[in-house]
Parts: C-alpha cells; structure tokens; sequence
C-alpha cells in the first residue's frame, strides 16, 4: 500500500509539476509584461543626380541633429543659378540705365521748352519794344492816329501779334508739361515691367539656391550610421539611397501579452516601460495598436524547450530615453 500510495503522490507531484510549467510557459496562462525596445532604421536619399563632393561619417559614427553628413553638387544646377543671377544683374543694371535716361530727358525736355519760351519771350519783348518805340515817336512829332484806326481801339498788328505769341507760349508750356508726364509714366510702366521679371527670376533663383542647400545631407535625429553607400567623387542618380542611420534611441516597444490578461489592454491605455535590468530607467509610454499572436523573441524565451506565445501589443514611447534598441524591457 506503501508503494502504491508513493506512486500515486508522484503522479499528483508530476501532474502539479505540467500545470506549473503550463501555467508559467505556455499561450493562455498569465500575462507577460515583458517587451523589446525597436527603432526602424532610416535611409536618406539624394533629391536629385549629382556628384558627391565628400563624405563625412563612417559606418559606426555617432551623428547629432544637424551634423553634415556629405556634401554633394550638381553641374547643372550651378550653371541655371549663375545663368539666372546673370539675368537678375543685367536687368537691375537695365533698370539703372533707364532711371539715368529718364533724369536726362527730363532734363533736355525742361532745357528744350525753356529755350522756346526765351525765344517766345524774346519775341513779345521785340514786339513790345517796338510799339514803345513808336509811341515815343509818335509823342514827339506829334503824329496821331485817326480815331478809327486799329491802334486807337486796342487792336493794332503789334498787339494781335502779342496776344498770339502769348498764346502760343502758354498752349507750348501745355504740351510740354504733357509730354513730359507721357514720358514718366511710360518709363515708370517699363520700370515696373523690369521689376516684375526680376521678382519672377528672383523666386526661381530662391528655389534652385534651396535646392542647391538640399543637396548636402544633414542628419535629422541623433543616431549612429549603419551604412554608407556611396564614394567621393561617385555620380549618383536622382532618389538614389546614400547613407542609412539606426537612431540613438527607440520610439516603440514590442510588447507580449498572454492569456485572457490582454484583454485589460486597451488602445490609448498608458503605461510604464522600464529597462529589465535597471528599474531606475523608465519611461512613459501609450497603447497604439495591437498584433497578432506570435512566438516571443528569443531574447524573452525562457531556458527552456517549450517555445511560448503571446498577442504583440506595440507601444509608443518618448523618443528621449536612454534605452538602447533591443533591449528587453519590463511593462507596467
């Protein structure tokens, strides 16, 4: 009875032992807040063909935001920014010319109508010394003229030819003050012409100079380059991949989820995620999105034969940690 009872207390002992390992190792036991940092890598590509000029990191290099990566140049980019600032040049210079002409003529218009008014001017003057010059005659030798002659009513040739002159001056005056205004304002329309065309050659110059500055690389997060592929002096095609980088830091974890405990995770939830070797290291972090059921990293499985599973729960997290990616990390 002995035996048999040393028997069945081993079966008991051994039927415990599978539910334990059961319970602990396999799908549908507890949950598991055990999780793998991960940071997707990121390729940066040219934006356009050229030729790289010079490389600045190496595979293996610690890079900050900022940080040149390569500088790279396009021979016909360069030439469309000098043939354009060539343009913009002539044209200011055009424009600097026309405002030189335009204080010119303006100036030999002002000088030619006061010529023609000195000429008028010195026109009715003769006129006018000339009928002083008779009257004088007249009062001395006392001639006079009969009452019904032009010069007593006002309406002597000598006046007729004033009056006409004076005309003439102030209708000339007229004209020239048109003709002048006409000229200015057609100057000032080919002015504005000149501006217009360089504001235009300005902005597709501002755009060729910016994507001049984009040919060079810079890196956009700190991180550590993985790969380099191209050489000094190498022509490469438009959108071709130049430089991979791994960042610094993870933004997600992959975590695992087990049994019917995945059921208390809901997307939005926050949570705590903190380094498995150093508790002290932790972050916060959100539910994003859950996955399928897939067998745990080797990195989360157990010393053991049986291979265990759980429900991917990806979460995000601050990108300014000090986690290295891969790691194995603690969720609460």
């Amino acid at each position: 009875m002995r035996g048999i009872s040393g028997f069945y207390l081993f079966i008991i002992a051994l039927f415990a032992g599978m539910l334990f390992i059961n319970a602990r190792y396999f799908r549908g036991s507890t949950f598991s807040n055990i999780g793998v940092t991960y940071a997707k890598e990121y390729k940066i590509s040219s934006d356009r063909s050229g030729r790289i000029k010079r490389v600045h990191v190496v595979p293996g290099q610690e890079v900050e935001t900022g940080d040149l990566l390569l500088e790279m140049e396009n021979a016909e980019l360069d030439i469309q920014i000098m043939k354009l600032s060539t343009q913009i040049k002539s044209l200011k210079k055009e424009k600097e010319e026309k405002k030189q002409l335009l204080v010119s003529k303006m100036e030999y218009m002002a000088a030619e109508n006061g010529i023609k008014l000195e000429e008028l001017d010195a026109e009715i003057q003769m006129i006018a010394s000339e009928q002083a010059l008779n009257r004088r005659l007249t009062d001395r030798y006392g001639l006079a003229a009969g009452p019904s002659t032009p010069l007593q009513a006002g309406l002597g040739p000598e006046d007729l030819r004033v009056n006409s002159l004076v005309e003439k001056r102030k209708l000339h005056q007229q004209a020239a003050g048109i003709r002048m205004k006409d000229f200015r304002k057609d100057h000032q329309t080919s002015l504005m012409v000149l501006d217009n065309q360089m504001d235009l050659l300005n902005r597709e110059l501002a755009l060729l100079v910016d994507e001049k500055k984009k040919l060079n690389k810079y890196a956009t997060e700190p991180g550590v380059i993985k790969s380099v592929s191209v050489l000094n002096g190498e022509e490469v095609d438009a959108f071709a991949p130049i430089i991979t980088i791994n960042p610094k830091h993870p933004s997600s974890v992959v975590g695992y989820s087990v049994g019917t405990a995945s059921h208390h995770a809901v997307l939005g939830q926050r949570v705590t995620v903190s380094s498995f070797d150093d508790k002290r290291n932790a972050v916060q972090g959100e539910v994003i999105g859950f996955g399928a059921i897939v067998e745990l990293p080797l990195i989360l499985q157990k010393s053991t034969a049986v291979k265990a599973f759980g429900k991917e729960v990806f979460i995000k997290v601050d990108e300014k940690n000090s986690f290295a990616t891969g790691e194995k990390v603690l969720i609460k």
